[in-house]
């Protein structure tokens, strides 16, 4: 906050400046392009800023993420040898859709499992929670009677994994990553007669496969 001036010699102003002289009338008003790159620069200095913040973290004050690697391809190096076993081949993943922002890393693609006669899709989603801690809202919403599922015990700090709607998945909290595996049947549907009913899994079975698969794709992100 800027303070009142100070007045030094005692409390005496100095005499009257003679008037300036009139200013010229403008030839029109200032370019609104003018006004937003400033606020561009601006902006772009407090992005900046931040990112410099967030490195001076990383060399020592930031949160411990415990050998997960950012901008890495999940998709890629999730094998999924237990719901391949049960629900088909794997096949060639789509290219991962990411958001790298100093407080965050996340990456979502998809699999698929080329079976016969149904296809199913394993949708992939791994989010590093760089600065806050994830924690409190994952908690949160396991313990929400509406999004909430059943918690499993043997995988990173807490797991929840959850059935219905015809998709199956697992989520997990290990430090600052959450990673989720989410199986759903590909329904295509032509139009003619009824929609096609999405399959009834059995939920162990099931919770079992992707268990052993987020298992070891944790540790492959962090390999």
């Amino acid at each position: 906050m800027i303070s009142e001036p100070e007045l030094v010699g005692g409390t005496e102003f100095p005499a009257a400046l003679e008037p300036l002289p009139a200013e010229p009338a403008r030839r029109g008003p200032r370019r609104p392009w003018l006004w937003a790159l400033g606020g561009a620069v601006v902006a772009s200095a407090v992005w900046a800023g931040g990112l410099v913040a967030y490195g001076r973290q990383e060399d020592g004050r930031g949160p411990d993420l415990k050998g997960y690697r950012l901008g890495v391809d999940p998709c890629g190096r999730a094998k999924l040898d237990g719901l391949a076993s049960a629900f088909g081949r794997r096949g060639e993943p789509t290219n991962p859709i990411t958001v790298e922002q100093p407080a965050l890393y996340r990456a979502q693609c998809m699999v698929p499992l080329e079976g016969k006669p149904l296809f199913y899709e394993v949708q992939v989603t791994y989010t590093v929670h760089r600065v806050t801690d994830p924690g409190p809202e994952f908690e949160a919403l396991l313990n929400d009677p509406l999004e909430g599922g059943e918690q499993v015990s043997g995988v990173g700090e807490v797991a929840e994994f959850t059935n219905g709607g015809g998709q199956t998945s697992l989520r997990v909290l290990d430090g600052q990553a959450v990673i989720e595996l989410t199986l759903s049947p590909n329904l295509m549907y032509d139009g003619v007669g009824p929609p096609p009913e999405p399959p009834e899994l059995d939920p162990a079975a099931t919770r079992t496969f992707l268990v052993e698969d987020v298992t070891a794709l944790m540790a492959a992100l962090r390999a």
